[in-house]
């Protein structure tokens, strides 16, 4: 190292505060121009971020778009499926009740006529025992005579 000299002179003083003095001056227009440089950079970098956002918005604005209209085809495709398939469950359900309407009618007819004919049969058989009550009560009044 060099030894420090002992004593500062007036002219090596000014030339101390003219190099700081310099040396302020440069650092302040570094610093100015470093300032400015990022302002720029920054204000280049808003300026592309607000760019690719809006970018990104549209994108997406239309994606969603897309999505809604393809979804609301498909709710319409199932919906008119559906519909359709509803429609032939209800056709088959009425010829099904149709056939079982024709069934039981014929059911109940076949029963009528069983009712029909047992009742035939207890007339008859009601229309013989009152013959024959009839006929033993004449017997036995015509047997006490």
């Amino acid at each position: 190292m060099k030894t420090m000299r002992e004593s500062w002179t007036d002219e090596r003083l000014d030339d101390l505060r003219d190099g700081i003095a310099d040396f302020r001056r440069e650092t302040k227009e570094e610093f100015a121009s470093l300032r400015s440089e990022m302002k720029e950079e920054f204000a280049a970098v808003r300026g592309e971020m607000k760019e690719e956002f809006a970018a990104v918005r549209g994108e997406m604005k239309e994606e969603f778009a897309a999505v809604r209209t393809e979804i609301k085809e498909e709710f319409t495709a199932v919906r008119t499926e559906m519909k359709e398939e509803f429609a032939a469950v209800r056709t088959e359900m009425k010829e099904e009740f149709r056939a079982l309407r024709g069934e039981m009618q014929e059911g109940f007819s076949a029963l009528n006529e069983r009712f029909d004919a047992m009742q035939r049969t207890m007339i008859q058989f009601g229309a013989g025992m009152a013959g024959a009550f009839g006929a033993a009560l004449i017997g036995l009044i015509a047997t006490q005579l």
